[in-house]
């Protein structure tokens, strides 16, 4: 056996529920809207993800459950047989490297109508963002449906483990906070209520792929409103509690970045925090370069560690950090370009 440095904890392995991961770093989810007109994730999507493949675990970008209409960039989904085929394509270039590929599923509440689009600049739906207030109690049901056909789908397209988004300020997250929950109702109000639906839906997924195969990702410190939640800590002492005897897979959770900070998150609550109410596997996120993971990793704080930009840029990026190679500058020029451009184009160490 290969003994593993204490400084390169990075290239050791980890277990996250039914998962057995080659190392411990994570490609972390990255929209990169670059779905088709049906949205599904063209051919080249499928090799962007296999350049990826030495990651101990692929997270893939936002996925819809349901359709969400007008009003959005082209965001892939999960929802037709045209999708879940493109997804099978990407799946199984994924594992034909060896690699391991989770699904990030999200759901926006209800499909935005084109009509609702007259006069309102692109992207409209995201800065009018549907509240929890705003949905019926047929329309949440139906969002837990929504779910669990997308996790049935991503059985079926063989994904091998989904994560749940419940941050970035989307809507389960909104569902969560006292300041933009404003329902009188089962899913309102208390703090019981407000993690209701959070819970509910990760019930509903576990009975469909396995509760070892289900992850879920927060955002603690994102902002209500332009401002820092002055509840988090009671929001998420209590969530984290409740979900400490569910065995999901992993917890992933992004903690404050310097962008965050200029947008008025304050500086928000630590993943040290996070881990001081939560003792399954946890990932964190957030502006980490090969020594703050490390050093993450080494204190107990974080059981792996997801890269995002680094490693849309960093094809190889575990290989690169095993050796001290010199890395990639990510272009943000290209993150949301059409096509292959900024893609699939970033060289590998050899090549570079």
């Amino acid at each position: 056996m290969v003994s593993i440095p204490h400084q390169d904890r990075l290239q050791s392995p980890v277990t996250l529920g039914a998962l057995t991961l080659r190392n411990r770093v994570i490609m972390s989810p990255m929209s990169r809207v670059r779905a088709d007109a049906d949205l599904a994730p063209p051919d080249f999507v499928a090799k962007y993800y296999a350049q990826r493949a030495s990651a101990g675990l692929i997270i893939t970008e936002s996925t819809a459950v349901a359709p969400y209409g007008a009003g959005f960039p082209p965001l892939p989904g999960l929802f037709t047989e045209r999708q879940l085929q493109g997804w099978r394509k990407v799946v199984d270039a994924v594992h034909d490297t060896g690699g391991l590929i989770a699904a990030q599923l999200w759901h926006t509440g209800r499909e935005r109508k084109e009509d609702e689009a007259r006069g309102r600049p692109p992207g409209w739906a995201m800065m009018e963002a549907i509240t929890p207030v705003d949905l019926t109690p047929s329309e949440i049901t139906g969002i837990v449906k929504g779910y669990v056909n997308g996790a049935r789908a991503s059985r079926e397209a063989g994904f091998d483990a989904i994560e749940i988004h419940n941050g970035n300020g989307f809507l389960l997250d909104r569902f969560l906070r006292a300041g933009t929950n404003g329902r009188q109702d089962s899913y309102g109000g208390s703090l019981e209520n407000r993690t209701r639906l959070t819970l509910e839906i990760l019930a509903a997924v576990s009975d469909v792929f396995g509760a070892e195969r289900v992850g879920i990702r927060f955002s603690p410190s994102a902002t209500i409103a332009g401002s820092p939640d002055p509840r988090v800590e009671e929001t998420f002492a209590y969530l984290l509690e409740r979900l400490r005897p569910l065995g999901l897979a992993w917890v992933d959770v992004t903690r404050v970045t310097a962008q965050d900070m200029a947008h008025g998150s304050g500086p928000g609550i630590s993943l040290e925090w996070i881990r001081s109410h939560y003792d399954g596997r946890l990932i964190g996120a957030g502006e980490f370069d090969r020594e703050t993971g490390e050093e993450a990793l080494a204190k107990g704080t974080l059981d792996a560690v997801a890269y995002g930009r680094l490693f849309l840029a960093n094809p190889d990026l575990p290989k690169r950090f095993a050796k001290r190679a010199p890395l990639n500058e990510p272009n943000p020029q290209t993150f949301y370009a059409p096509g292959e451009t900024g893609l699939t184009d970033y060289p590998t160490m050899e090549a570079a």
